[in-house]
């Protein structure tokens, strides 16, 4: 008899835990099934408090709803495509034949997205790029005309140029050093050109004169645009000394200038066997220059004055050309 009622005990004890354990996994199932679902409806609204939704996708087991799969830059002005992958959380219910038990299954669903997105193009305008060509060095070719000046002016007609300029331009600042390497020749006249009786001249002569030079100039640039580096369109001053080489001196300058020709005191100047002379110079001009990428057309003018004694021998060459950085 008291074996019978252990087991009836025994018995009711097991029925009992059943029973707990059976409400205990509804309830956990229900919250489970309350959350996923709540899951769902935060999914479709607008107002989604995100740290609530984390702690609600933790306990769905889900790591995240939403994830970016294909991600495009956009720049202003322009209309891209984004591509996203959401994740959808779905609760299924379903009745077990057997027991007859409700069961509700999570089942996760991905789907594609395509999303548009236009941006305005906005009134910012873009920063300005300074191109930097080189380190400032350049070399350039010109040639024009050689206009005589003063004394000279009665015994010589204009003759021509030709330059070559070597220099460099600060990438920072407005100044800049250029060398010059030039050929002037001046025609001779067979006439005076003065019309009084008196010409400023002394003779003529049938030699042209020629004359090779080698200036060094300092250069003040001042832009248009007012950037400095690379090629650079405006206006220029430059302004130095020089050493030039009179060839034929002696059948030229020193035969139709005042107070030089060679039968005066002026001739104290040493010549060389050929009639030849160096004397030191000074000059000074200005130009204008239009860049075009690393190319500059450049035209030019200045003064050219040479201390021959004991009067000055000055021209005036104006040159057109190119100069490459």
């Amino acid at each position: 008899m008291s074996k019978l009622k252990l087991k009836m005990k025994a018995g009711a004890a097991a029925t009992l835990v059943a029973v707990m354990s059976s409400s205990a996994v509804a309830q956990s199932v229900a919250r489970s099934t309350a959350a996923c679902d709540t899951v769902t409806m935060l999914r479709d609204s607008t107002n989604v408090d995100q740290m609530r939704l984390s702690r609600l996708n933790r306990t769905c087991g889900q790591a995240r709803l939403a994830s970016s799969s294909v991600r495009i830059p956009i720049t202003k002005g322009e209309t891209a495509m984004r591509i996203d992958t959401v994740v959808r959380v779905d609760t299924v219910t379903r009745v077990d034949t057997v027991t007859g038990a409700t069961i509700h299954d999570t089942v996760v669903v991905r789907t594609v997205d395509t999303v548009q997105i236009q941006t305005a193009a906005g009134t910012v305008e873009p920063p300005l790029v300074v191109r930097r060509y080189s380190n400032g060095f350049y070399f350039g070719i010109g040639g024009g005309a050689t206009m005589p000046s003063g004394g000279i002016r009665d015994a010589y007609n204009a003759g021509y140029n030709v330059s070559v300029p070597i220099g460099w331009d600060s990438q920072t600042g407005p100044f800049g050093l250029r060398l010059d390497l030039t050929y002037d020749q001046l025609h001779a006249r067979s006439t005076f050109r003065s019309s009084d009786d008196l010409p400023t001249a002394v003779a003529l002569t049938s030699v042209n004169p020629q004359i090779w030079s080698a200036m060094a100039d300092v250069k003040l640039r001042l832009p248009f645009n007012g950037q400095f580096a690379g090629a650079t369109t405006g206006l220029y001053v430059l302004g130095g000394a020089g050493a030039h080489y009179l060839r034929n001196y002696g059948s030229t300058f020193g035969v139709t200038n005042p107070n030089t020709n060679i039968s005066d005191e002026g001739t104290s100047a040493s010549l060389g066997d050929n009639g030849s002379l160096w004397r030191f110079g000074a000059n000074a001009g200005g130009g204008l220059s239009l860049g075009f990428g690393k190319t500059e057309l450049f035209v030019e003018g200045r003064y050219v004055r040479l201390f021959t004694s004991h009067e000055r021998t000055n021209y005036v060459p104006v040159v057109i050309g190119l100069s490459f950085r």
